[in-house]
């Protein structure tokens, strides 16, 4: 079974559960994949019941900041474990889909693919790295895998470093 996984918490400012409502819209309209959406127990979920094929609720890690706000941006690394498909597509809430582009993953041999670079329109700055002395950022805006023993590895070690992510700065 094929499906898209987002994940929705909501700050003080952004209401990403919105974005997901918004999203797994634009989901339906240009993919035709039933939509499992990851959020915690304070986003009110009843007027949204028919939207989603899964939400599942778990606790929200709010120790990351962007900006002096609460960013809860952790916890990608358990979209292996959430994931009711064999193969998913895992997407940022605020990432628009305006084709049904994102279908090719799911028709390739690869069981692991995700963004290594980007292009920002209004600038080009360097490529981002964790450090000056490690690898390119891989991004996690648009990430498709297939349930595999490789991939479940890539995640367990997303959360190695999620985990112990000073280490990785230092």
């Amino acid at each position: 079974m094929k499906g898209v996984l987002l994940f929705a918490f909501n700050n003080g400012v952004t209401d990403y559960f919105e974005m997901a409502v918004r999203t797994t819209r634009r989901i339906n309209q240009y993919l035709n994949l039933p939509v499992t959406v990851i959020t915690d127990s304070n986003t009110e979920l009843s007027k949204y019941d028919n939207l989603f094929d899964n939400i599942i609720t778990t606790e929200s890690d709010t120790s990351n900041t962007k900006d002096k706000q609460v960013w809860i941006n952790k916890g990608r690394h358990n979209a292996y474990l959430f994931s009711p498909y064999d193969e998913t597509l895992v997407l940022d809430t605020d990432y628009l889909v305006n084709s049904d582009t994102l279908l090719k993953p799911f028709e390739l041999y690869d069981d692991f693919m995700c963004h290594n670079y980007v292009d920002y329109i209004l600038n080009n700055p360097q490529q981002e790295k964790v450090s000056e002395t490690f690898i390119n950022t891989a991004w996690a805006t648009v990430i498709y895998f297939k349930k595999t023993n490789r991939t479940k590895q890539i995640f367990d070690c997303m959360e190695m470093v999620q985990n112990n992510y000073l280490h990785y700065v230092n």
